[in-house]
């Protein structure tokens, strides 16, 4: 109670700086970013989904106007899971993806200063963790791009690194877990940044929670990579990496203040304590894979698929950065205020500008969720098959294609179809959903050979004459219910490590 009396006044600080920051998201409506009102949307279709029935959730029949997007088996599922809890529970879905980048952003500084005062002292912390609230690429990616995944990663870092340093095993795997559900590209960076923070600095006993958290987001990470090659992304360039690059007019992003606790901690006389140098070398090397000096990298295939933007590389630069601020005002105890002073004061010049130029617009919910676009860059996670991509809604969901037929009325949703058919003659009955596997056909509950090599991808089924019983549904396949089942053993095994090292501690 004495330690938690102790540092009151710090979580107070860091929540009342909190709201400079996130006062945006008190506001109606929601602001314009690049992707924000598109997770909005997506959220909704995954929602709409979910409650449908299928789960895990990964063919978002809504959308590709109406026609089908299976996205979210390859994009960061984690805050459309969460969001469509808080949707659940009565916030609209605007305010679900409002309280997922508030509430991400304030536990990320939280866990930050728990963990930097491991390391440094409390008033060090707690610049480390204002530094990360105010800094120039966490309010890029709040409110210029609006990416809820990334903030999402955010904060799982932090928590993983809390729970390392404070000894929580427990907690470990389930941030592990969290943080491959949250950003697909953040993930890979985070991964590597802790994998070698607890080699270097800590037992490897924990190499297997670590394991046990990659293995709880099995469901999600394993179809995947091994569906990837069923889709456009391997054979479209979503970006050019050299467009990307840090420049004289976004410098901004790396932050002045890290760059000066960069510069002062490798000038500085006093002795470096090995964790010092290794966030100095993660900073270095991550900053300059942001920059156009690292240009040569960005030829290898690998960094072009998976990273994509060189700027997203400032995401593990924020968080050692928030680190050498800690550190320098640490060992800086004459200088401490005057330091600390500059830092916030000049980030606050720096951003108050931009939150001047905060566009707002204000949509019924309706908008999100009516609404079908693909909400990706260029269609990347469409199936191979499907040439032509649909630029308007269908107004059918289950046409007679080629015969004659009549369609009765039943259950027909975007997950699942069944209606009885009277069929004249031998027709073609076609779903104007695009295939993806998981798609099931069954007359008569007997398994259909599904037909889609048409330029729309569109199944299409030949049902003989007579009257017939049609049913179509989206479920798991073999692959990706091994995948789930992955998830459920690493959940019992996550059980079996928490009573272990209880028992251990007891």
């Amino acid at each position: 109670m004495n330690i938690l009396g102790k540092k009151t006044k710090w979580y107070v600080g860091i929540i009342l700086a909190s709201f400079f920051i996130l006062w945006p998201l008190l506001r109606r409506g929601f602001y314009i970013s690049d992707d924000g009102e598109w997770m909005v949307i997506r959220l909704s279709a995954f929602y709409q989904s979910l409650a449908e029935g299928q789960f895990p959730v990964r063919f978002l029949g809504r959308l590709n106007h109406s026609y089908g997007y299976p996205v979210a088996n390859f994009l960061y599922p984690g805050f459309l899971y969460i969001g469509s809890f808080l949707h659940f529970i009565g916030f609209t879905f605007v305010d679900s993806i409002k309280l997922i980048l508030g509430f991400s952003t304030l536990g990320s500084a939280i866990f930050l200063f728990e963990w930097l005062t491991f390391h440094v002292s409390i008033p060090g912390a707690f610049l480390g963790s204002i530094s990360f609230l105010f800094a120039p690429y966490l309010f890029y990616d709040l409110y210029s791009r609006g990416s809820v995944g990334e903030i999402l990663a955010f904060f799982a870092v932090s928590v993983a690194l809390y729970s390392i340093d404070a000894k929580k095993r427990w907690l470990f795997p389930l941030t592990i877990g969290l943080l491959v559900l949250s950003h697909n590209t953040l993930a890979l960076l985070f991964l590597l940044f802790l994998l070698f923070y607890i080699l270097f600095f800590h037992a490897r006993n924990l190499l297997l929670p670590m394991l046990i958290g990659i293995g709880l987001s099995s469901f999600f990470w394993i179809p995947a990579l091994s569906e990837i090659s069923l889709v456009r992304f391997d054979s479209l360039s979503i970006s050019n990496p050299v467009d990307y690059f840090i420049s004289k007019e976004s410098i901004w992003l790396i932050g002045l203040p890290n760059i000066i606790a960069f510069y002062l901690l490798i000038t500085s006389k006093k002795k470096k304590v090995a964790i010092v140098v290794f966030m100095i070398v993660f900073f270095i090397i991550f900053t300059w894979l942001a920059t156009s000096l690292s240009k040569p990298m960005w030829s290898m295939q690998l960094l072009k698929n998976f990273f994509q933007f060189p700027f997203r590389m400032l995401a593990v630069s924020l968080i050692t950065g928030s680190f050498l601020i800690a550190s320098v005002i640490n060992i800086s105890k004459r200088n401490r205020l005057l330091l600390s002073i500059f830092f916030i004061g000049f980030e606050f010049i720096v951003l108050l500008p931009r939150f001047m130029r905060i566009s707002f617009v204000e949509r019924p919910e309706g908008y999100y969720a009516t609404n079908e676009a693909t909400t990706t860059v260029a269609n990347e996670y469409m199936p191979k098959w499907v040439r032509d991509i649909a630029i308007e809604r269908t107004s059918d969901r289950l046409i007679v294609y080629r015969g004659n037929a009549k369609i009765h009325s039943g259950t027909i949703s975007t997950q699942k179809i069944d209606v009885l058919l009277d069929v004249q003659e031998e027709s073609v009955i076609q779903l104007n959903t695009i295939y993806y596997p998981g798609w099931g056909i069954t007359i008569d509950n007997i398994a259909q050979e599904i037909l889609y090599q048409n330029p729309q991808g569109l199944m299409q089924v030949t049902v003989p004459a007579g009257t017939h019983r049609l049913h179509a549904e989206f479920r798991e396949n073999i692959p990706r219910f091994l995948a789930d089942l992955t998830s459920v053993i690493s959940l019992i095994g996550y059980g079996i490590y928490v009573i272990k090292i209880n028992r251990i501690h007891v």
